[in-house]
C-alpha cells in the first residue's frame, strides 16, 4: 500500500510540530534561572519553619507564664500565712 502525499505530509507535520513543542519547552526550561527559584523556595520553607517555631514558642511561653504565676500566688499565700501567725 502506497501512502498518499497528503498522508506523508500529515505525519511529517505532526512530527515537526511535536519536535517544535519539545524544543520550545526545553528552551523555556533552559531560560529559567533555576538557582534563583531554588533559593526562593528554600527561603520560603525557612520562613514557614520560623513562623511555626514562633507560634510554638508563644504557646509554651504562655504555659510557662501561667505556671510561674501559680507558683507566685502560692508563695504569696505562704508568706501571708507566715505573717498572719504573728498577728494572733
Amino acid at each position: 500500500m502506497e501512502e498518499t502525499t497528503s498522508a506523508v505530509v500529515g505525519k511529517f507535520a505532526t512530527a515537526t510540530t511535536a519536535t517544535g513543542v519539545g524544543v520550545m519547552i526545553t528552551g523555556w526550561a533552559a531560560a529559567i534561572d533555576w538557582g534563583f527559584w531554588i533559593g526562593v523556595g528554600i527561603g520560603l520553607v525557612g520562613l514557614l519553619i520560623s513562623l511555626y517555631n514562633y507560634i510554638t514558642n508563644l504557646k509554651f511561653q504562655r504555659k510557662k507564664d501561667k505556671r510561674e504565676e501559680e507558683i507566685h500566688e502560692l508563695t504569696k499565700k505562704q508568706l501571708q500565712g507566715l505573717s498572719d501567725v504573728s498577728k494572733e
